[in-house]
């Protein structure tokens, strides 16, 4: 007869599964190695991700520094053109300063007759000086019925008045006025 098989049991035959330790110790086994193997995981994808992300940083670098090499150069260029935009603005506040006088100059020379010359004659801002001679009382008359009659001046003074003046015949004046825009 054959002798009967034993049977060896590696594992003790007492209940430790069921302390609190031994379901512990059950459940890191088996739950614990997913967790364990899940944070491997995302180590290795964060090890991954930063050699994309250190490339991303030295492209994002490079491109900072070809747009500072871009913009340096054309400070140059900037400087030029605004310089070039301030003498333009400047330029045309002149021409229509010019041109207000030119007008200015032609209407006062509507309402001058023939007899009234103009010795000097000043225009500051809002304000025209005249200093003139004319050769009759009605000369005279005529120029200040003109200015009083012309929308361009207001405030009309007269401040001086004389018979004739060291070059000659004629009443001598001096008058001032203000303009309207």
């Amino acid at each position: 007869m054959t002798a009967s098989k034993s049977k060896i049991e590696f594992l003790p035959q007492e209940d430790w599964e069921k302390t609190p330790f031994g379901k512990f110790l059950k459940w890191l086994l088996t739950v614990g190695r997913y967790i364990v193997v899940f944070t491997e995981l995302i180590v290795i994808l964060a090890f991954i991700s930063r050699f994309k992300l250190d490339r991303d940083l030295t492209d994002l670098y490079q491109l900072i520094e070809q747009k500072q090499a871009i913009i340096q150069a054309s400070v140059d260029f900037e400087t030029d053109f605004r310089f070039l935009q301030k003498q333009l603005t400047s330029i045309q506040g002149l021409r229509k300063e010019q041109l207000k006088t030119n007008q200015l100059l032609k209407e006062i020379s509507d309402l001058t007759p023939i007899d009234v010359s103009f010795s000097n004659l000043t225009i500051t801002g809002d304000k025209v000086e005249f200093k003139a001679t004319a050769l009759s009382e009605a000369g005279l008359a005529t120029f200040i019925y003109n200015l009083k009659k012309s929308p361009s001046f207001t405030n009309l003074n007269i401040d001086s008045l004389s018979l004739g003046s060291e070059q000659g015949v004629g009443i001598s004046f001096s008058l001032n006025s203000q303009l309207i825009k």
